[in-house]
């Protein structure tokens, strides 16, 4: 490899940036078994002149074929080694040319204003998601295909094999022919504003920008077809350090001062997968995890396939550029792309809808749904000192079954920074932060928080499903940035982080008709508006309720160990306050309150 490139593929690597894998199930090496055919930069002219770029990998013989399609933001040929044209695996891009050994065509496209496709970059635009219909069009008249194609790729490239089923639907309803029957989306994102530009309503300042960065410098490598095309690629090579520069300060920017791109609107909306999802109507699979980046969109995604005759779940503990436990059938992606592209007889569409790998865990577990069947949800109140607890932050209370029936209230300072030695640091900087220690220890991060623990648990106890933190407080400011963790204590004090939530104060308002609920009107995913019309500021002083929605998760907690919640008001340096709401908190005090008239308290969910 190229020492230059290497470098910095290494260094994409290294920080983890929406590019590597979770699980990886296909099980094919593509240094051992490549294609019988590899078309590299094949044209793809759009209907506004620009051309986009891909690499096309065909079986063996003549005949029409099946196609895997991924398209991705991150140059397709950047692991590539020059003068080797477009052979062996594309790198970040995650093509598979091994599979043309089981008879599919495997086709790789660079996204608009990316590698060695032309015109400006937009992250998921409108003009790219055009460019997704007529590529699916493309592809249906090619000779070396059979009109059916299946999407699929990892975080960049699982949300862009969604987008390409939302594109095929509305072609489908135009009239045309279906060209996608089937996705497998690993470690997708559903909602661009919720899930990870934004913390409730904060930026997302740890991964967001290296993100970017990511992209950024990918694009600013020379296009791979440099030597033989020179001419263009000069000119797309300009395209694409204009277009993503624009594109990268002017919301960067924009966020950091409570512009428009501050808030939720249209131009996140487009860009959501979940917003359109119940248009697709072919099989999906939805794979993420637990301490991955899009931990609260993956279920959330699943939820929406309404009119998907045959989707799946599976998530387990893995952080977005690590692996969790390995599928109990191995060979599943294959198998799924198998039937329902090449209709193969192996069972793989019998496969349970939801398989879960708790935190915790020994073993996958099935359900027919998610929230899982038979959940019944329990409140753990907040109230003062706690017995036997060893936490060392600025308060120590309990966590109990029962509301105090008077107590005065627990404050702590509104801090601009916390300890960076935490599992928030780690899943936010998609698992390129990580470290033995703070993964697993979140104890310096609780030193300036105010946390509640509760008494040992009798018996292993799990938790699965959605987690709301409903907080009474007070505040000496107008804004607050409000951090609830949810933590498993061991004897020895060690906290273990299980899940977390955010919540701007300024944008508490609740959406019902959007809000997720359980029996008897029990609201256990509040949903947030934030935008700038939904957005106001606190009265200071004024006890105030905060439905926070901390995200899904399934972790069965140890006998003997202990449940901690933790109100943290900062958390460094995974988000960061828009500078308008920052200057309303600057020196002021949060003031939790826990008594009859102000129950606050953390809604568990205790599978069966």
């Amino acid at each position: 490899m190229h020492r230059g490139l290497g470098l910095l593929v290494r260094w994409a690597v290294s920080i983890g940036l929406l590019a590597c894998a979770s699980v990886s199930v296909l099980a094919f090496d593509a240094s051992q078994a490549q294609a019988a055919v590899s078309m590299c930069n094949v044209a793809i002219p759009m209907s506004d002149g620009v051309t986009l770029r891909a690499n096309v990998y065909l079986p063996s013989g003549t005949g029409r074929f099946p196609t895997i399609l991924t398209v991705t933001g991150y140059n397709k040929d950047a692991a590539s080694v020059p003068g080797q044209g477009c052979e062996g695996s594309g790198g970040l891009a995650g093509d598979e040319p091994g599979l043309t050994e089981k008879g599919f065509a495997v086709m790789v496209v660079d996204d608009r204003g990316t590698g060695a496709s032309g015109g400006k970059w937009e992250a998921w635009g409108e003009r790219t998601q055009q460019d997704y219909k007529e590529l699916l069009s493309w592809i249906q008249g090619q000779a070396w295909s059979n009109t059916n194609v299946a999407t699929t790729g990892e975080s960049y490239m699982g949300i862009t094999s969604l987008l390409l089923a939302e594109a095929d639907a509305s072609r489908v309803a135009e009239g045309r022919k279906r060209a996608v029957r089937t996705v497998w989306a690993d470690i997708p994102m559903a909602d661009a504003y919720r899930d990870v530009t934004f913390q409730g309503g904060a930026t997302d300042s740890g991964f967001i920008p290296l993100w970017l960065g990511l992209v950024d410098s990918l694009s600013s490598l020379p296009p791979s077809d440099l030597s033989s095309n020179p001419e263009e690629a000069a000119k797309v090579y300009l395209e694409h350090m204009l277009g993503n520069a624009e594109f990268s300060v002017t919301h960067l920017l924009g966020a950091a001062l409570g512009e428009e791109s501050a808030y939720d609107g249209p131009f996140y909306r487009l860009r959501s997968p979940v917003t359109r999802a119940a248009e697709i109507k072919v099989p999906v699979v939805i794979q993420g995890g637990w301490y991955d980046l899009f931990q609260r969109g993956e279920p959330l995604l699943w939820e929406s396939l309404k009119h998907s005759p045959d989707h799946l779940l599976i998530m387990s503990p893995h952080y977005h550029i690590t692996s969790g436990p390995e599928l109990e059938n191995p060979n599943m992606k294959v198998d799924w792309f198998s039937h329902w592209l090449q209709k193969a007889e192996n069972g793989v569409q019998l496969s349970p809808k939801v398989s879960l790998y708790p935190i915790n865990g020994e073993r996958w577990e099935h359900f027919t749904r998610w929230p899982v069947p038979g959940t019944t949800y329990k409140r753990a109140y907040l109230s003062g000192a706690a017995s036997g607890s060893s936490a060392i932050s600025l308060h120590d209370g309990s966590l109990g079954t029962a509301a105090p029936a008077s107590e005065e209230g627990d404050t702590e300072p509104l801090l601009p920074a916390s300890s960076p030695c935490s599992r928030l640091t780690a899943q936010w900087t998609a698992g390129a932060a990580s470290n033995p220690f703070c993964d697993t220890t979140n104890n310096t991060f609780e030193a300036t928080s105010l946390t509640y623990t509760g008494a040992p648990v009798a018996a292993d106890t799990k938790i699965t499903g959605l987690i709301t933190a409903n907080l009474w407080a007070t505040l000496s400011t107008t804004d607050a940035t409000l951090i609830p963790v949810l933590s498993e204590v061991e004897p020895s004090g060690k906290s273990n982080q299980i899940t977390a939530g955010y919540l701007l104060a300024s944008q508490r308002a609740v959406d019902p008709s959007r809000s997720t609920f359980a029996a008897k009107g029990l609201m256990i995913r509040p949903f947030h508006p934030y935008t700038k019309e939904s957005q106001q500021g606190v009265t200071p002083g004024q006890p105030t309720e905060y439905a926070i929605e901390i995200y899904p998760t399934s972790d069965i907690v140890k006998a003997g160990n202990r449940l901690r919640l933790t109100i943290a008001t900062a958390d460094t340096p995974s988000t960061l306050t828009p500078l308008p709401s920052l200057g309303q908190e600057v020196g002021g005090t949060l003031t939790v309150l826990h008594d009859a008239a102000h129950p606050s308290n953390v809604l568990l969910p205790y599978a069966p």
